[in-house]
């Protein structure tokens, strides 16, 4: 009985002592948290201070924001009140930010409307592809109906291109491809190198012009044309190329790669006259790469101290407004203006802003297919360097255009404004007159050459006066 007792009380007594541990565990645990209340509180107060007196911070703005996020900030608990209208402020801020990202997703666009406006078209297009009796290409529905939208503003230079034809197009401006930089053309022999630009596979492996192309890997040069061999050696073919050619009785083989290729569109030559020497170049398109190729040619013409520049822009239907920008800007005094825009009847001046400038005679040879930025840099000679023109008429194309790379690699031409002549003349439908108008003598198409070019003669005349 006595142990029973002597246990019971051994037991009572280590109970009051883990009790005694328990409520000092608790305490402690109460005191670190009421610690961690107070730094959050002193951290929250750091921050409003902050805040404060930050530039912003001092505004109405800030001071607005400081009120609404800051005036619980001391608080363990809210009222009933104060949540209600936390969360109406925290709504309304956040359909803000979702209509302000939603504004900039669309662009500012009423997609609401737009999706009212095409109903018809989806309707028309649901219809057709679900109940049509024949087979639909829905490619060609969808490009059919865009082309048929994009022609209905009736605008001859707005319109839609196909990827196929994007893509023809982006290589004829950009000035470059990707293939071995070469040009063949067919004969009674075959197929023949006419050309061979500078810095190419071509050039650097060894081939050259009148090289009569064999075979191009395992396709016998006879038996295809020139398309199929041009496509295979810039799309299909893989890796290296193996061309073998008849050079001088004795076939060779050349081994190259495609790269990246730039497209000659500047043809530099000289004539003497009267012991004056005369530069010349040709301008075939005013690509991406039109301005650096003019100025180098140029530059060499130069070394060789010509008199007076010719330019040769007869059959060039345009291309970049920057390219024409930059090669008026290597002739024209600074300060002279280049073309004029127009837009909603306000009118913004492009001037030369380079030193750069000539000072001897220049031409310009034009004729009814000299277009765009042909006739930018023909007004541009004729009015503000007071150079000649000499040819035909042009053709009249007074308007630019921009262009929309679609998603699926296609795109549209667009009409965004019209072009002046430095002395403000619209020449669209109308076309620049030249100073010294001359048709080409029918001797030339017989046999073309520099001598049966009366236009070219007429030229070199006038610049060697």
């Amino acid at each position: 009985m006595r142990k029973r007792k002597e246990k019971k009380k051994e037991l009572d007594i280590n109970k009051e002592k883990n009790n005694k541990i328990i409520i000092e565990a608790k305490n402690k645990i109460k005191e670190e948290k009421e610690k961690i209340r107070l730094e959050r509180l002193a951290i929250k107060r750091r921050k409003r201070e902050n805040f404060k007196k930050s530039k912003f911070g001092k505004s109405k703005l800030g001071r607005l924001i400081s009120k609404i996020f800051f005036i619980f900030s001391d608080k363990d608990r809210y009222s009933f009140q104060e949540l209600f209208a936390t969360t109406i402020i925290s709504l309304v801020l956040g359909f803000f930010a979702c209509f302000s990202l939603f504004t900039i997703l669309t662009r500012g666009k009423n997609v609401f409307k737009l999706s009212k406006e095409l109903n018809k078209f989806y309707d028309v297009y649901e219809v057709l592809t679900d109940n049509y009796s024949g087979d639909i290409d829905k490619e060609k529905l969808v490009n059919e109906a865009i082309n048929g939208m994009v022609s209905s503003v009736g605008d001859t230079y707005t319109n839609y291109n196909d990827v196929s034809a994007t893509e023809s197009f982006n290589q004829m401006v950009s000035g470059t491809y990707e293939g071995i930089g070469c040009t063949i053309q067919k004969d009674e022999n075959g197929i023949k190198i006419i050309d061979i630009y500078d810095n190419s596979p071509a050039k650097k492996a060894g081939l050259k012009e009148n090289d009569l192309i064999i075979k191009v890997d395992a396709i016998n040069a006879k038996e295809t044309d020139t398309e199929k061999l041009s496509t295979y050696i810039k799309e299909e073919a893989k890796g290296k190329i193996n061309i073998t050619v008849l050079r001088d009785k004795e076939e060779k083989t050349f081994t190259l790669e495609r790269g990246k290729v730039e497209i000659p569109s500047v043809v530099s030559k000289t004539f003497k006259k009267d012991d004056k020497l005369v530069g010349y170049l040709g301008i075939t398109i005013f690509s991406s790469v039109t301005s650096k190729q003019f100025e180098k040619e140029l530059l060499a013409l130069e070394e060789k101290r010509i008199d007076s520049l010719i330019i040769d822009v007869r059959g060039n239907n345009g291309g970049y407004l920057s390219s024409v920008t930059d090669i008026a800007s290597l002739l024209l005094p600074k300060g002279s203006i280049i073309y004029q825009m127009q837009k909603n009847n306000k009118k913004e001046v492009t001037k030369d802003k380079t030193s750069k400038k000539r000072e001897y005679p220049i031409a310009v040879l034009v004729n009814n297919g000299s277009a765009s930025a042909s006739e930018i840099l023909a007004a541009a000679i004729k009015e503000s360097y007071k150079g000649f023109v000499v040819g035909t008429k042009t053709y009249g194309k007074g308007t630019v255009q921009q262009v929309k790379q679609l998603s699926d690699g296609s795109m549209i031409k667009y009409t965004v404004e019209n072009w002046l002549t430095p002395k403000g003349n619209w020449i669209n439908e109308v076309g620049i007159e030249p100073t010294d108008t001359i048709e080409l003598d029918e001797k030339y198409f017989e046999k073309p050459s520099d001598e049966a070019d009366n236009q070219l003669q007429k030229a070199i005349e006038l610049v060697t006066k």
